[in-house]
């Protein structure tokens, strides 16, 4: 029985990881475990992964199976961690205090490393926020979101950065051919068109009804735009069709092929993005950015200082879009509509800043980039539980780079204020109209979210 009990460690051959994770589906938490699995030092670093849902998880198919276990027993979990001598438990959370997070933090030996990546930037005031070594954050939006809603003082010993890990080889892998993509766009019925997409699952916490008014306008300005959706919440299909160009729509279901991604990306010419919860670090930002495509994105502010500390909105994706460099950041439906008809009056800006785009992921956001800063995460809280490496780990270790640094980290603090009121089209507002039809669809959402949980 593991219990509290401390072993003192001594030279260790590799340092052995484990990921654990609600569970391995389609969505992005999965992703970036499996290219945690895949891209890791192996000279260096053992990797496991621990589902606390069904052996059905879609992604789990993806790793080595002999290191992927099912388990959702915190005891069981914490004798795992003992039978493959794990150094480092990597938890990918909400960052709310969960009672099997605090069960498993309380069944794990000491001299384990527990690390969070924090997704919604929410302060854990339970054991595992207490016993919890380092907290990683996919943004430096969420480090400050943390800091300012928590009032969290900023400590870089403890709070990290890793951006989302991209990995462009696997998209490039399965690029579509140019035949394969004119074939899809004929039978889209696209070809010849411009172009605009949004993709996200189908649900309404990732859907805001500013696309409503960006899609009506659009239509207006220009009835040549095709709108192709990858993700549309049941309850929004009908309303789409009513308000613009019904011929002009184009709804897709959700899929988790990255072929299929890869011709969604490469059909469109311009990604429109809006969630009604904002994005931390949005991977689908982050896949349009990679096919060079411009971003036209809502700010979604959070306030500065809370009651009650709900993780209320995230606004990752101005981080990740500077207004005017790599796409448009707007604060309503109008202005992103004007925004994406700016673009297409403007091919060259297109090309231009898709190509800022993907110079922008290879800095950042590329997987051969975000893996090292998790390596030195890793190594680092090792070293600090007094594990000692052998010499080519610690030359390694010696060799990789925080990124961003303290000192980027510090200095968004004040740039993401800034960057609030760099917004494209200040002169245009959405009508009164609009905003009595946003008013009563967002009231309509909050009788059902409480009624049903929808």
């Amino acid at each position: 029985m593991p219990g509290k009990k401390v072993i003192l460690l001594e030279m260790i051959d590799k340092i052995r990881v484990a990921s654990l994770t609600h569970e391995m589906g389609i969505g992005g938490t999965a992703r970036q475990i499996i290219s945690i699995d895949k891209h890791l030092n192996k000279d260096i670093f053992e990797h496991f992964i621990i589902s606390l849902s069904s052996q059905n998880d879609a992604r789990s198919k993806f790793a080595d199976n002999n290191k992927v276990f099912f388990i959702s027993d915190p005891k069981e979990i914490a004798e795992m961690l003992v039978k493959n001598n794990i150094n480092i438990l990597y938890v990918h959370r909400h960052g709310k205090n969960d009672t099997i997070h605090d069960q498993i933090a309380k069944a794990v030996s000491d001299n384990v490393g527990i690390l969070e990546m924090n997704i919604f930037s929410a302060l854990d005031e339970g054991y595992f926020g207490k016993r919890c070594d380092k907290h990683i954050f996919i943004s430096k939006t969420n480090v400050l979101k943390y800091c300012e809603q928590n009032n969290v003082s900023f400590d870089f010993k403890k709070h990290k950065v890793v951006y989302g890990l991209v990995d462009s080889n696997n998209f490039f892998s399965k690029l579509p051919t140019d035949l394969e993509i004119a074939e899809y766009k004929n039978e889209l019925g696209i070809s010849g068109y411009p172009v605009i997409g949004r993709i996200s699952r189908p649900v309404m916490e990732k859907w805001d009804d500013e696309m409503l008014v960006m899609w009506k306008k659009l239509s207006k300005i220009n009835p040549k735009i095709k709108f192709l959706i990858n993700g549309v919440p049941q309850s929004r299909k009908k309303l789409l069709e009513s308000i613009g160009i019904p011929e002009n729509l184009i709804m897709l279901a959700m899929t988790d092929s990255d072929k299929k991604l890869g011709l969604f990306y490469s059909a469109i010419d311009i990604l429109v993005h809006d969630s009604q919860i904002g994005e931390c670090n949005c991977g689908t930002i982050a896949e349009a950015m990679l096919f060079k495509k411009p971003v036209v994105v809502r700010s979604t502010p959070f306030p500065r200082h809370i009651l009650g500390r709900s993780h209320t909105r995230d606004n990752g994706q101005i981080e990740q879009i500077k207004n005017g460099e790599n796409g448009y950041v707007v604060t309503n439906g109008t202005a992103m509509a004007y925004a994406v008809d700016s673009l297409f009056k403007n091919p060259e800006l297109i090309k231009q800043m898709g190509q800022n785009n993907l110079n922008e992921i290879s800095k950042k956001y590329e997987v051969s980039v975000g893996i090292k800063v998790l390596e030195k995460v890793f190594m680092e809280t090792v070293l600090e539980k007094g594990v000692t490496l052998p010499e080519q780990a610690l030359n390694y270790y010696n060799s990789l780079k925080f990124y961003p640094s303290e000192k980027d980290i510090r200095n968004w603090f004040s740039e993401y204020y800034f960057r609030l009121d760099d917004v494209y089209g200040k002169e245009y507002y959405n009508s009164a109209l609009d905003k009595a039809i946003l008013f009563y669809l967002k009231l309509k959402r909050k009788v059902k979210t409480l009624l049903f949980n929808y």
